[in-house]
């Protein structure tokens, strides 16, 4: 069995050893609780530790992703709601849209979330804001907004009539002939003809 030991540099009675105990690596202090070690010794402990757990699981490690902080606009869960106590505890674990991100708020409340369309009052939990003092990201993608049709077709950018498609077309097949604007409106008509 590997053992891995370090001895404290205040007092040499006390040390510390890291062993395998089937799938888990255990860490013992001889007598106290702390044992204090030198950087370079700290460094050869630590090593000897990862030596043990890469002995249980082969070294796998799966690293996490670094988490962004919430901005507005994203999908959050409230973690904690109000640090003053009013209303303690109702809004943590619901899930609303970030609308004020605040670095200073007098009251520590630095996360406005708001609950369904938002057109309720503060407070209100299914359709209203509140202010929180903590939220996480949560992984579901926030909703699209429903647009109405003249929004779908601004969006959308402007649409090509029929006859701009066709004096397209016979703008590039006489494209390596001098033509005049005449003969590319006729052949524009006479396309247009074909597709009725």
């Amino acid at each position: 069995m590997t053992v891995y030991t370090a001895q404290c540099e205040i007092d040499s009675d006390d040390a510390i050893t890291a062993s395998r105990s089937e799938n888990r690596v255990e860490l013992e202090p001889s007598s106290r609780t702390e044992v204090y070690l030198a950087p370079a010794k700290a460094r050869t402990f630590a090593r000897g530790i990862l030596a043990l757990a890469d002995e249980i699981d082969g070294g796998d490690v799966e690293a996490e992703a670094p988490k962004r902080a919430p901005q507005v606009g994203d999908r959050v869960r409230v973690v904690k709601d109000d640090m003053n106590g009013f209303r303690r505890g109702e809004f943590v674990g619901l899930v609303g849209t970030l609308t004020r991100v605040s670095s200073y708020a007098p009251e520590g409340n630095g996360f406005k979330v708001q609950f369904g369309d938002g057109f309720g009052r503060h407070g209100d939990k299914v359709n209203g804001t509140w202010n929180c003092t903590e939220v996480e990201l949560v992984d579901e993608p926030a909703p699209e907004p429903a647009l109405a049709d003249w929004e779908r077709d601004l969006l959308a950018g402007p649409s090509r009539s029929s006859r701009a498609k066709y004096v397209e077309e016979a703008k590039d097949l006489l494209s390596d002939k001098p033509a005049a604007v005449a003969h590319i409106i006729e052949l524009a008509q006479w396309l247009a003809a074909g597709d009725e």
